[in-house]
């Protein structure tokens, strides 16, 4: 259990550091999904799973498909694939249409675990809807409800409009209390 400081609880609870809290939050399911990871004896990163689930569910995509599917960057989805690669879970081929591309697929090795992820998904699905019940929200849906909700809206449209800029507003405020 890690030590928050008087400053952090601060922030924790001040809605213009939500984004650190949402990050925090990453940071604490992805370390305690590391060690789950470690103990179901999983071998790959926990954030190469959404990549390895894909290929689970698309036998031959490229690193564009991959990459729209997951939305991700491209150079992120390569840095994944990369990892797969040398862990020997997955394996590219040649497109016969566009030798150009590379379509990734499942090694044998890369099936197996992928059923071992299948399993923890059910597991984590349990555990994710046991926390939600805990706190008396439906923490997923909460999340995609603030996804939708900024990408209708974005978060610089939800700012209240000022007639000065911040500069302006700081050396107005300097300026009355100089007086």
């Amino acid at each position: 259990m890690s030590k928050e400081s008087t400053f952090s609880k601060q922030l924790a609870s001040n809605y213009a550091f939500m984004a650190k809290s949402v990050f925090d939050l990453h940071c604490l399911i992805q370390a305690q999904s590391d060690a789950l990871y470690d103990d179901k004896e999983m071998e790959f990163p926990v954030w190469a799973s959404s990549t390895l689930y894909f290929l689970t569910n698309t036998p031959h995509a490229s690193i564009t498909d991959i990459s729209n599917a997951l939305n991700l960057s491209h150079q992120l989805t390569s840095q994944r694939i990369k990892t797969l690669l040398s862990l020997e879970l997955i394996e590219g081929v040649k497109d016969a249409k566009d030798r150009r591309k590379t379509l990734y697929h499942l090694t044998p090795k890369g099936q197996s675990k992928a059923q071992i992820l299948e399993l923890y998904c059910v597991d984590a699905a349990h555990a994710f809807k046991d926390l939600s019940n805990e706190i008396g929200v439906d923490i997923q849906q909460v999340l995609n409800q603030a996804m939708n909700a900024l990408q209708r809206k974005s978060f610089g449209e939800r700012f209240p409009q000022r007639e000065l800029t911040y500069s302006q507003q700081i050396a107005t405020y300097q300026s009355e209390e100089n007086e």
